[in-house]
């Protein structure tokens, strides 16, 4: 038996319709595709995950403003809180907390592995965007879940999660992490503490499904995360402020920024340290790299040169490389010209 997909030619439509002012045709829109027996899931992922993506590329290739952006996503959490109003959720056979990331305040892709956990058979409590680990932890004190689900949607928020894992293992409750933050294996996960990981909702309750007969083994003992790298994330300001004075005497070409694009360099240099720091907490220079590559996307695609992003990153590093060397090693090498082609 096949089972029914959301239409991709649908994500179109829903976005015209959430963009042009309808929202209740864009949520109409998704319940029609459960009467016409799509599965609530395939709503969730085809249709809405779909377009929530689609907005996300169309911001970076400049054709969606922040507003554009607002204003889908509000039209896609009504949608979602109809679409699982519309569905009976079978009865529950486990209870799991879905929490974003401390700091984490994409709060959509949670709430919608959050809905599709209810699907499959699990009673959910959902927190929405960034909640305290403290508040966490008192609430799963109180109600004794049988793990705790973190969505992490970038890198920023790695030590966010980690102290989510920590509060969680202090009360004997595993952790399952997930997100596009954590990147497409679970190294990055186990590295910030969690005790599994998951690339799909497909995944996550595989392994939930497994910790309901056989519990991971959880320490105690607080993660250790790099202290390195929590102080050059802590130093992002300074040395983005620093970095920046150099730029504007190294690269003329910035003298015709405006105040809003020089603003914006400041805020881009101290992301690019942020980054270098979460690369380093995880031991993994994709973090580094992929950034950069988004980031001269984005840059490009409003006019800004590549050469200004590979400035940027040029006085950056020596500054990384006196208060973090192995950081430093890495952001060097983020600057290394590609090599040729084997022949």
């Amino acid at each position: 038996m096949t089972i029914p997909r959301a239409p991709s030619a649908a994500v179109d439509a829903y976005l015209d319709l959430a963009i042009g002012g309808e929202p209740r045709a864009g949520v109409r829109l998704a319940l029609d595709l459960l009467d016409q027996g799509v599965p609530s899931d395939a709503v969730i992922v085809d249709l809405l995950g779909a377009a929530q993506r689609e907005v996300g590329e169309r911001w970076l290739r400049n054709e969606f403003t922040v507003a554009d952006e607002h204003l889908a996503s509000g039209v896609t959490q009504k949608a979602l809180d109809a679409v699982s109003n519309a569905v009976e959720a079978p009865a529950p056979h486990g209870f799991v907390i879905v929490a974003c990331a401390e700091g984490d305040w994409h709060s959509l892709p949670a709430q919608m592995f959050a809905e599709q956990l209810g699907a499959n058979g699990f009673a959910v409590a959902f927190l929405g965007a960034s909640t305290p680990a403290d508040h966490v932890a008192k609430l799963i004190a109180r109600h004794r879940p049988d793990a705790l689900a973190v969505s992490c949607n970038l890198p920023l928020y790695f030590s966010g999660l980690s102290r989510l894992v920590d509060v969680a293992h202090g009360q004997g409750v595993p952790v399952l992490a997930g997100g596009r933050g954590l990147g497409p294996d679970p190294r990055r996960a186990n590295r910030l503490g969690a005790d599994g990981w998951g690339a799909t909702v497909s995944d996550a309750v595989t392994v939930l499904d497994g910790w309901q007969d056989r519990p991971p083994q959880i320490s105690t003992a607080s993660t250790v995360l790099e202290p390195a790298a929590l102080h050059l994330d802590a130093s992002s300001a300074s040395l983005a402020a620093t970095a920046f004075d150099k730029l504007t005497a190294e690269f003329p070409h910035m003298t015709s920024y405006n105040d809003e694009q020089l603003a914006r360099t400041r805020e881009d240099l101290a992301f690019i340290v942020q980054f270098v720091a979460a690369a380093r907490l995880v031991d993994d220079p994709d973090v580094l790299t992929e950034f950069l590559a988004w980031l001269g996307t984005l840059l490009g695609n409003r006019g800004v040169p590549a050469l200004a992003l590979n400035a940027g990153l040029r006085v950056l590093a020596p500054l990384i490389v006196d208060l973090d060397p192995p950081a430093g090693e890495m952001a060097l090498a983020a600057l290394a010209p590609a090599k040729p082609a084997a022949r």
